[in-house]
């Protein structure tokens, strides 16, 4: 698993999901990865973020791109102290084969994203009786 470079921040405005498409528009989330053998999770920290306005997606060069649209406007006024910035985000990663595309699920709580994306049978470990 390759990650598809991480992008800068650059505020996206206010631009629907759909127009996501770009990494120039949009925030990087941090995100970490973890392997228990049977799957991957990634925990992508995404605060701001409602449930209907994620976007997980895999697509056919097995590229898992994930999206998000933030859902706080900023007041209307002058900014007396601003020590952190708005915008959506985007992250893609390159996946390998051995993962199952059709059975990656996602929940959203608390701004963080978790993706399970669980190996095909074929290729999880397992332990191998031997018989005397």
């Amino acid at each position: 698993m390759a990650e598809m470079g991480k992008r800068e921040q650059v505020p996206a405005g206010n631009s629907s999901i759909e127009q996501l498409v770009s990494p120039s528009n949009s925030f990087s989330p941090d995100v970490n990865i973890y392997d228990n053998r049977e799957a991957l999770i990634f925990s992508v920290d995404m605060p701001g973020v409602r449930k209907g306005d994620v976007s997980i997606e895999i697509d056919e060069n097995n590229v898992l791109s994930i999206k998000g649209k933030l859902s706080f406007k900023e007041p209307e006024g002058k900014s007396m102290v601003k020590e952190f910035d708005v915008g959506n985000y985007y992250r893609a990663f390159s996946i390998s084969e051995e993962f199952d595309k059709n059975n990656i699920s996602g929940k959203l709580e608390n701004g963080v994203l978790e993706i399970i994306m669980p190996r095909k049978e074929e290729v999880k470990p397992r332990r191998i009786q031997i018989n005397a």
